[in-house]
């Protein structure tokens, strides 16, 4: 059976968001993927390598698509939420945890964070939001908090939301 390299990094998804970093090891990614590690090394050189490649393909998934997703969007916040809600959230949690152990990982979501913040600042100050940065802020802070309290998929988010912001989006 001939695996692709997207098939080793969507393994790799798979095992963090399940079971953690830890399981990021070359013979447990043979194992889940049912080949050899003649297979691996065709597609990555070394762990690390793979471990790269890895983050990459989560920041492409999760950051990049959505913001893709949402470009030129005649609302753009509201297109932007719809993209967000079916994100697989507990892999960003299995991320965000590995980051606290692994500089590799630390560094993919600093980078990571930081353009998401940078997208949100952008698309208030399209809207015209006299504070975008702080309103960008506050927004994924608590996008993250959402997401650590488990809370992505309540039916009133949405109703929320749009409260919150319209208290910050009004005079200072």
């Amino acid at each position: 059976m001939r695996r692709t390299r997207t098939d080793w990094l969507s393994a790799g998804l798979a095992l963090l968001r399940d079971e953690g970093e830890h399981t990021l090891t070359i013979d447990r990614l043979c194992r889940a993927v049912g080949l050899s590690k003649g297979s691996f090394y065709h597609h990555f050189q070394h762990a690390d390598a793979y471990r790269a490649a890895l983050l990459d393909r989560w920041e492409q998934l999760q950051t990049d698509a959505p913001i893709e997703q949402t470009a030129g969007a005649s609302d753009p916040l509201q297109a932007l939420r719809a993209v967000i809600g079916p994100l697989d959230h507990p892999l960003e949690l299995a991320v965000r945890a590995w980051a606290v152990r692994d500089g590799q990982a630390r560094a993919a979501l600093q980078r990571v964070d930081a353009r998401r913040t940078a997208h949100l600042r952008e698309l208030h100050e399209l809207l015209g939001h006299v504070h975008a940065a702080e309103i960008a802020q506050l927004e994924y802070a608590t996008f993250l908090g959402l997401q650590t309290l488990g809370w992505t998929n309540r039916s009133d988010l949405a109703r929320l939301h749009a409260r919150a912001l319209a208290g910050l989006t009004g005079p200072p």
